[in-house]
């Protein structure tokens, strides 16, 4: 997998914080793999939803067991979606960032 670390700190100054700290976490998260990534947020995200709806569930509605299935299924599914999301996002910002870089780059070595 390619990493664009080293060019990217050479070139730091070009970069505001948020980006730098953003790259930072990206290259982090970058390094675990996707499906680490995958399989850590929605095991993680799973198990919080789950609790979370199962509170707000049994303060407004009859409690049973088997809504407790329902609401793990639901949340299931939804963090699995914001999860896939949020990796192609911060993967197409990184890019952006990364490619934007290595344009200005290139720019300034033919000036």
């Amino acid at each position: 997998m390619w990493c664009a670390g080293p060019l990217l700190y050479q070139l730091s100054d070009v970069l505001n914080s948020k980006e730098k700290r953003f790259i930072k976490y990206w290259e982090e998260q970058r390094a675990g793999g996707k499906w680490r990534y995958y399989l850590l947020y929605i095991f993680a995200g799973t198990f919080v939803g789950t609790i979370v709806l199962s509170f707000l569930a049994g303060m407004f509605t009859p409690f049973e067991f088997s809504t407790v299935r329902l609401i793990a299924g639901a949340s299931l599914v939804i963090v699995t979606i914001i999860t896939v999301l949020s990796w192609q996002i911060n993967e197409n910002r990184f890019r952006t960032i990364v490619k934007r870089e290595m344009d200005e780059g290139k720019a300034m070595d033919e000036r």
